[in-house]
């Protein structure tokens, strides 16, 4: 019997899932989204008949779909977080994985890879020695990375999850996924001849899965048209357009129509014929405009046809609207996250409210504000923001515990230091509104870094405008002006010496130090003193002279307690030992 005929016909929370389909979504508001989910998360509540329950998390699970198509990713992860909750109560590992998985794929669409990838990490220890299972799993942290911005990660994902399926049965389809989203990773990464491989063996193993997921074909299809483009062989890619061409007008959806379009105008452009080429982007941009869940992509596609055609300036103007698109959706998605996560995090207070209690007790014995709601999912996007920078995501954890160590060593009480250094954490969050292709071309447009520095310091602000709690306000001030420099010449400008706030200036020394220690945003990585010799060359034009002198000393004093050789070339082990030091509960709390 399938969980649809195992309920009532008329049963509430059945008639609620049958009509979340993507065109209802569209038109429903978040309050009446909310009262048609209400009877299901009742039921996934229902501590009377479990039997029910475990049949509606089975549909809620595969009702996520259609959440995350109508960009309505806030909504469906409450539904599948309670169906979580659910399996978890209820022991059941096969639906705890299932239910891990989609809460990791809707925190990747909300902006939050690291709760993303925690999802994903367990869903695959639930998975055992089941080998299908855990080759969509790393599916779908790939998936995860690529949100994030870090195509390079995502494809090595792709990679394991091709080598997890190695040789297992019946794994047609999940070698079919992984193969085209490995493909169009190493297209983002610049890796064409690889790229090419994987898309060919991708179509070898398509199977009957084209006919299922015919826009998957099509997607696959328009990704082996940009690498032979890209690759210099242009007179190869016709039989895809062709076949691209084909399958748009068997589906005739809106995303095909565009695909195909944009396929199309790479191949015109690519082969001599710009006055055609040039129509037909501008034709599937106007027709991407009126659809605002296809328009971020479509112009991410646009930008990298005018630049592969030598249309610089034209894909430079794309790319500023893009810019603005992801600007916008970033935002709004990271404040409906931050929304959501605070009423989350208000239900399970209501929940265990004694223990809370006796929280606000020691904390307030303490003369430190309770944590803001919210703060752990807007600690976990600053780690998002700093993937796009660098794979591990540290780089914001690192900049806090130097920045509480600068702060104690200029003299800061030790509270206030402590509150110092997880606001320096969020540092970049606003980066997560800054498109992966902006950090693609600034090697070869050196004004990109001037617009992914405004672009980040105004998201980050915009995304902690709720500043009444003081950490948020502490923060906020960090992501506004820890660009800007000693000497005014910073952003914003204008802004100089003590007038920048110190939790900023403070941030910005040990922001610094790390970029050029790690050689994170591109750089080439220092040894420890080669990064403290940068920050005295720009004392007192970058840097607060006196806060940088105050930063070498606490650096010689710990790496010398620590026995570490600050000249080493390779620093890199003897600097996380140093920052591990200084994270460490020095009398904080």
């Amino acid at each position: 019997m399938s969980p649809d005929t195992a309920l009532r016909e008329d049963d509430p929370a059945l008639e609620a899932l049958r009509s979340l389909d993507v065109r209802a979504l569209a038109g429903l508001g978040r309050e009446e989204l909310a009262q048609r989910l209400a009877p299901v998360i009742a039921a996934l509540r229902d501590p009377v008949d479990r039997a029910r329950s475990a049949r509606v998390a089975d549909l809620a699970l595969r009702s996520v779909q259609p959440f995350h198509t109508a960009a309505r990713g806030g909504e469906a992860l409450l539904l599948a977080r309670a169906a979580l909750a659910f399996a978890q109560e209820l022991g059941d590992a096969v639906l705890q994985r299932r239910a891990h998985s989609a809460c990791g794929v809707l925190c990747a669409d909300m902006g939050d890879a690291l709760a993303a990838i925690e999802h994903q990490v367990e869903a695959l220890r639930l998975a055992g020695d089941d080998r299908v299972a855990a080759s969509g799993t790393w599916i779908n942290i790939g998936f995860a990375m690529s949100a994030a911005g870090h195509m390079p990660m995502a494809g090595r994902c792709y990679e394991r999850a091709l080598a997890v399926i190695e040789g297992a049965g019946s794994s047609l389809d999940v070698r079919y996924r992984a193969l085209m989203n490995l493909a169009n990773a190493q297209f983002e990464a610049g890796d064409y001849e690889d790229g090419l491989v994987s898309a060919r063996v991708a179509l070898a193993n398509e199977g009957v899965f084209a006919q299922r997921e015919p826009m998957a074909a099509l997607r696959l299809r328009r990704n082996m048209v940009r690498l032979l483009v890209a690759a210099g062989r242009v007179e190869d890619a016709e039989p895809y357009v062709l076949d691209a061409t084909l399958l748009a007008e068997r589906l005739r959806t809106p995303p095909a129509l565009i695909t195909a379009s944009l396929t199309r105008a790479i191949y015109d452009l690519a082969s001599g014929d710009s006055d055609l080429g040039l129509t037909r982007l501008d034709a599937a941009l106007a027709q991407a405009r009126e659809l605002p869940g296809l328009l971020r992509d479509t112009l991410a596609s646009v930008v990298r046809a005018e630049e592969m055609a030598g249309n610089t300036e034209r894909a430079l103007l794309r790319l500023n609207e893009l810019s603005d698109v992801v600007y916008g959706t970033a935002v709004a998605a990271a404040k409906r996250h931050i929304e959501l996560a605070s009423i989350a995090e208000r239900q399970h207070a209501e929940h265990a409210h004694a223990q809370e209690q006796v929280r606000a007790r020691l904390i307030s014995k303490l003369g430190t504000p309770a944590q803001p709601d919210g703060w752990n999912t807007l600690a976990r996007m600053g780690v998002t923001a700093s993937i796009r920078m660098e794979p591990s995501g540290m780089h914001c954890k690192r900049v806090g515990a130097l920045a509480k160590a600068l702060a104690m060593a200029s003299g800061a009480p030790a509270l206030e230091a402590l509150e110092i250094g997880l606001a320096c954490e969020l540092h970049d969050i606003g980066m997560v509104s800054v498109p992966e292709e902006l950090f693609r071309m600034r090697a070869s447009h050196p004004e990109m870094d001037r617009i992914i520095v405004e672009r980040h310091v105004r998201a980050g602000a915009e995304i902690l405008a709720q500043d009444e709690h003081p950490r948020i306000f502490l923060a906020r001030e960090v992501v506004r002006y820890h660009h800007a420099h000693w000497d005014g010449s910073g952003h914003p400008s204008q802004v100089a010496g003590a007038r920048i706030p110190f939790a900023a200036r403070v941030c910005a020394v040990a922001d610094a130090y790390d970029d050029f220690l790690c050689g994170t945003r591109g750089k080439q990585r220092r040894t420890m003193d080669e990064a403290l010799a940068h920050l005295r060359a720009f004392a007192g034009s970058r840097y607060d002279p006196e806060l940088v002198g105050l930063f070498e000393t606490m650096v010689r004093a710990e790496t010398d307690d620590l026995g570490l050789d600050t000249s080493a070339p390779k620093g890199m082990e003897n600097f996380q030992q140093l920052v591990s030091a200084l994270a460490e509960d020095r009398g904080f709390v």
